[in-house]
């Protein structure tokens, strides 16, 4: 699975990556941009090489182009259709959130956040996505070995 982070940080970018490799999802690559234009270019040039993201997670905060913008020009240069993006914000009670699900968003995740949360949050949003990606076992000492069903 392909999967691009687009945070204005680089240590949360890290962050989330490191969820993301231990929630269980099979992640072949994994890339990332500082704010929502570089997500775009980002998407331009996978697309053009035919090496789509298969799941996108974007900051809400960011400068030049945050989260919002970038959902509502995604659309606009036929960016990605398909391709679930889950926000991620560290305030929970933001109103761009309302926002951004309904400029298409499938789902985000607050931070602070937990690999379960992340693998929850992730598995609904992929599952649903129905994009073919693989089953994936892993070992969480928290929850023991379980199987992700479903699309993963």
């Amino acid at each position: 699975m392909k999967v691009l982070i687009i945070d204005d940080s680089a240590v949360m970018r890290k962050i989330v990556e490191s969820a993301l490799r231990h929630s269980g999802l099979g992640l072949d690559e994994v890339l990332q941009a500082a704010n929502g234009l570089e997500g775009l270019a980002a998407i331009e040039k996978a697309a053009s090489h035919h090496e789509p993201f298969h799941l996108i997670l974007c900051d809400v905060h960011m400068p030049r182009m945050d989260g919002l913008g970038f959902l509502l020009e995604k659309p606009l240069r036929d960016l990605a259709p398909g391709v679930p993006v889950v926000m991620i914000t560290a305030d929970d009670t933001d109103p761009r959130q309302l926002r951004a699900i309904a400029a298409g968003a499938q789902g985000y995740i607050s931070k602070p956040f937990t690999v379960q949360q992340v693998r929850s949050i992730l598995y609904s949003v992929v599952g649903s996505a129905g994009e073919g990606l693989r089953l994936r076992q892993f070992q969480d000492t928290s929850v023991g070995t379980e199987t992700i069903r479903g699309q993963l």
